[in-house]
């Protein structure tokens, strides 16, 4: 899922050009994983790129329910990491596993990080 409609009308493109078989729909995670829990689906691995603030509170509660093995959480605000990977490990049963910062803003103070989180 995305926000952006022609991000998901490319990705509709290219899967079928590709002979890909996959769902992409538009909207946030915070609507669209509390609905494929309902339908049953459980993902063995969640990525999440949030903004600056951090993931919503209704995701991170669908990610703790869902039970992913893994969680990998970009991120470009350590701040709102810690915050929300602090949520996961005491709730979801989570532990970090690695963390790797990627500098993707030379000559900047920028700094993303891509964590990797497993279930216990």
């Amino acid at each position: 899922m995305d926000i952006t409609k022609e991000a998901i009308e490319d990705a509709r493109k290219n899967a079928k050009a590709h002979g890909v078989k996959a769902v992409y729909e538009v909207g946030t995670a915070e609507k669209w994983l509390p609905i494929w829990l309902k339908q049953g689906f459980r993902p063995d691995v969640i990525l999440v790129d949030p903004p600056r603030s951090g993931c919503d509170q209704k995701l991170l509660s669908s990610m703790i329910q869902a039970k992913p093995k893994r969680i990998v959480y970009v991120s470009c605000n350590p701040s709102t990491l810690a915050k929300d990977v602090q949520q996961l490990i005491e709730t979801g049963g989570y532990r970090v596993k690695s963390i790797q910062p990627v500098d993707m803003f030379p000559w900047t103070a920028q700094v993303e990080s891509v964590t990797e989180l497993t279930l216990k």
